[in-house]
């Protein structure tokens, strides 16, 4: 019988993780340098912890594109982190265009050695180095409510708030934060209807940023150091999502996106929570869930001579039937 994927419940709050990478366009999937039992899951396929995994591709970037795994506790994201399988995920997944990897129409396979992009830092050690760890963004919802996952068209707004993710002042900023843009509707989002009493939850999901990734430190700058002192910061993400159960596409957004009104009724919303609030970033987002693909089973020889006397046995009385008796 062929291997199912168990889903573990969840028992407290999301971890998900964006791994940021390049994807040519005319690439589908990434590959990985060493054949694996599922193409899409890769070195992932028997990862403790991990739930559910989606490939991001920025829409104004296609190029730029995004691993994001759900994880059901951030202790197996770190243990992930420190095994052969985080180097091997990140090593298949380059940041930048390499004159070396080759397009799916240049080779059918991944070269074991002209794929990878050598992590910096990197030896022999089955440990992923420092500078790798730095490839995930790592993001914990914000409240264990019902919420709908991050798919589909998507629009990611990042931003930026002073202060340790538990000190009083960040958590009113974060308040401030959904009491302004949960009910916010953008130009371009007003025929979109919905019904229960939260509907609102399939439209917009939050997450704090409990790790920082190269991506966020490019955003809103390097943490300064005074003496011993660190700077402190927290980085609020709202996924505004536009769910086709409600009607929306991805014209809708792509119009609202092209709309200077819109895009000035953002500006409006988040002026109002700026401060707290000291700068923020928006990009846009196409999210779809990576396939759980299970290869063909192959039967063993034993089950294939059953299967070969089943079909004599009912080929034969196929062409011999018993005759009929009457009672």
């Amino acid at each position: 019988m062929a291997r199912t994927k168990q889903i573990e419940k969840r028992s407290e709050r999301g971890v998900i993780t964006w791994t940021r990478f390049h994807l040519p366009v005319d690439q589908e999937w990434p590959t990985w340098a060493v054949d694996h039992e599922n193409v899409h899951f890769g070195p992932l396929i028997d990862v403790e912890g991990m739930r559910k995994a989606w490939l991001g591709r920025m829409v104004d970037n296609p190029e730029q594109a995004a691993y994001i795994i759900e994880w059901s506790a951030l202790g197996c994201l770190e243990i992930f982190q420190s095994s052969a399988a985080c180097l091997e995920f990140l090593q298949n997944l380059p940041q930048i265009k390499s004159s070396n990897l080759k397009s799916p129409s240049e080779s059918s396979s991944p070269s074991p050695a002209g794929n990878i992009l050598p992590l910096e830092g990197a030896s022999s050690s089955s440990s992923p180095p420092a500078s790798a760890l730095s490839r995930f963004l790592t993001l914990l919802e914000s409240t264990q409510k019902p919420k709908s996952d991050v798919e589909g068209r998507v629009t990611l707004n990042a931003f930026l708030v002073p202060g340790k993710r538990d000190d009083e002042s960040t958590r009113k900023a974060y308040q401030a934060l959904r009491a302004e843009l949960c009910s916010f509707q953008p130009r371009g989002f007003e025929f979109i209807k919905g019904s229960g009493l939260h509907w609102q939850w399939h439209k917009t999901t939050w997450f704090w940023t409990i790790e920082e990734d190269k991506w966020a430190r490019s955003k809103f700058g390097e943490l300064e150091k005074t003496g011993e002192n660190i700077q402190h910061r927290t980085i609020i993400c709202d996924f505004h999502l536009w769910p086709r159960k409600f009607g929306a596409t991805p014209k809708h957004e792509e119009a609202a996106a092209a709309d200077p009104e819109a895009k000035q009724s953002w500006n409006d919303a988040v002026s109002k929570v700026m401060p707290p609030v000291t700068a923020w970033v928006q990009e846009r987002w196409d999210i779809v869930r990576v396939p759980y693909y299970e290869p063909p089973y192959e039967p063993t020889e034993e089950e294939l001579e059953h299967q070969r006397e089943l079909d004599e046995f009912i080929e034969y009385h196929n062409e011999n039937p018993e005759p009929e008796t009457h009672s």
